[in-house]
């Protein structure tokens, strides 16, 4: 007997931490349209708080770094929405409270917040070796 399939969603809300930006922008990613046959599109929302961090970074890092920062801007401000997100000490600390208020996946590279959304049952995108991964809650399998 074949298995029921899981409800596609139009698109999903992911929120985007410092971490994903830059790995984002500075390599080709893979299997992005099998992740998005299966959850849907993609809609990327990066915190005001980290475009806050990566101008930081564009301005006080060596000249590749700032590069691939200012790059990561140009492309939040064009192919995202920019949220406001409550104001924290910490930046992964509004990126989980806005992911979990808003019912929303994340994507991080970072090992430590990767491990507390998935504790609050929060889809985490991720990438490996330049290729797209989803771990969490709703998903039986790395796609």
């Amino acid at each position: 007997m074949e298995s029921p399939k899981r409800p596609r969603c139009q698109y999903m809300d992911v929120i985007c931490d410092t971490s994903f930006l830059v790995v984002l922008v500075s390599a080709p990613i893979k299997r992005i349209d099998q992740v998005e046959t299966e959850l849907g599109k993609l809609n990327f929302l990066v915190p005001d708080i980290v475009i806050d961090e990566l101008k930081r970074l564009e301005r006080t890092s060596g000249p590749k770094k700032s590069m691939i920062a200012k790059t990561a801007i140009d492309i939040s401000s064009s192919k995202s929405k920019i949220v406001q997100v409550a104001k924290s000490r910490h930046v992964d600390d509004a990126i989980m409270e806005y992911a979990t208020s808003h019912n929303c996946a994340a994507a991080t590279i970072d090992r430590n917040l990767k491990k507390r959304l998935l504790a609050n049952n929060v889809l985490v995108i991720t990438l490996s070796n330049n290729v797209l991964r989803v771990v969490g809650p709703v998903v039986e399998e790395k796609i």
